[in-house]
């Protein structure tokens, strides 16, 4: 049978990487606030990504800590 990603975890925790992601799209909007507009356009997208991927990476966390 072919596992699917967190599946032993409820809906809400699928959120996590949508809310990391969020933060690190704001937190990463007010540090380049005083910036250029190559910054301004660039850096809060990376940090949305990077916020998202992190967020996958906890909810894998807590996924392998649920099953044990």
């Amino acid at each position: 049978m072919d596992e699917r990603y967190a599946e032993n975890l409820s809906w809400y925790y699928h959120a996590i990487p949508f809310i990391t992601g969020i933060i690190g799209m704001i937190l990463g909007n007010s540090i380049v606030k005083n910036n250029g507009p190559l910054l301004k356009t660039i850096f809060p997208a990376l940090s949305l990504i990077i916020g998202g991927f992190g967020g996958l990476i906890l909810l894998g966390y807590i996924s392998d800590r649920h099953n044990k």
